[in-house]
């Protein structure tokens, strides 16, 4: 109830990017409702006399729902909040401002933005968050995650005897998670497999692996447009037996193991997962990719609801 020193702050969007904020600061007394309710009043007026400081990188409206996802914030605002003496938990609201209009589809809060509050959409139901279910403490369960979203499908089809889908769904586990290291490039695929994976134990080349990866997923063949051209050799996987093997024959495709593959890929993984550990940016850029992609584990529930019963 007592009067405290309250905090507005704004992240100025301007074309797309955010390389500045402004915090504007004001003497408030009530509960802490009350507080809020205030602060929530003076937006319009506050964010375009805030002072503002510079952010010490820039964001896009993606990036910065990451810094959300992620829950430190409140990190990035310490200069103003040193400049005005803040206290160390400061009650405070802060708003999105995008060319100039004050919005209220970004928000900080104490706790990260997490759970259903991301996905609910009112009477259909939620998306599981796999933050909030792959997280334990500080510790992002990052290999844990990859299992169950592609990893238990891929074994379950190969134990099944379904070894084509099987390599078809280990080809789109690899396209997905090339996408998330180096987003939507030429060439994604081949780097993420040459930057974590030892393909030399399975007897073939990133180069190979991609032309194979294109005739089974779109076509579900062994003759992608260079292998028809003739200017790249075919592969196809084969089940038991040694691990390398020998061309059988020149107009048969190379073979390799597709269960050592699975293991070698498996591997590059965990070599992937231990390069988040040093780079917060790059944890940052992980999640806004993943948050775009789906997984068996975070279908939509969707709730039939009658408005009368």
């Amino acid at each position: 109830m007592s009067e405290e020193r309250i905090f507005n702050i704004f992240l100025y969007f301007n074309n797309g990017v955010a390389n500045e904020y402004g915090m504007r600061h004001h003497r408030v007394g009530g509960t802490d409702a009350d507080k809020t309710a205030f602060l929530a009043s003076r937006i319009s007026d506050d964010h375009k006399i805030a002072r503002r400081f510079q952010l010490r990188r820039n964001f896009t409206p993606e990036e910065w729902r990451a810094v959300l996802r992620a829950g430190d914030a409140l990190a990035y605002f310490g200069e103003a909040f040193d400049q005005f003496n803040a206290p160390l938990s400061p009650i405070y609201c802060a708003t999105a401002v995008v060319d100039g209009v004050p919005t209220v589809d970004q928000r900080i809060g104490p706790d990260a933005f997490r759970g259903d509050e991301v996905s609910n959409i009112e009477g259909y139901g939620t998306v599981p968050d796999y933050l909030v279910h792959y997280t334990k403490g500080n510790k992002f369960l990052f290999t844990d995650l990859i299992h169950d979203d592609y990893f238990k499908a891929i074994k379950s089809l190969f134990n099944a005897g379904l070894y084509v889908s099987c390599a078809k769904l280990l080809m789109s586990c690899v396209d997905t998670l090339s996408f998330v290291e180096h987003g939507d490039k030429h060439g994604n695929f081949a780097t993420w497999l040459d930057t974590y994976v030892d393909l030399s134990l399975c007897g073939i080349a990133s180069s190979e692996l991609w032309e194979f990866r294109n005739s089974i997923l779109h076509m579900t063949n062994l003759a992608s447009k260079k292998v028809i051209s003739g200017k790249l050799s075919p592969i196809m996987p084969y089940v038991g037996g040694p691990n390398t093997t020998l061309p059988i024959r020149p107009d048969i495709p190379k073979p390799f193991n597709l269960h050592l593959l699975i293991i070698q890929i498996g591997n590059g993984i965990g070599k992937w997962g231990e390069t988040y550990n040093s780079d917060k940016d790059k944890l940052l850029k992980f999640i806004e990719r993943y948050d775009t992609t789906i997984s068996d584990g975070r279908m939509a529930v969707l709730q039939y609801r009658r408005d009368t019963e």
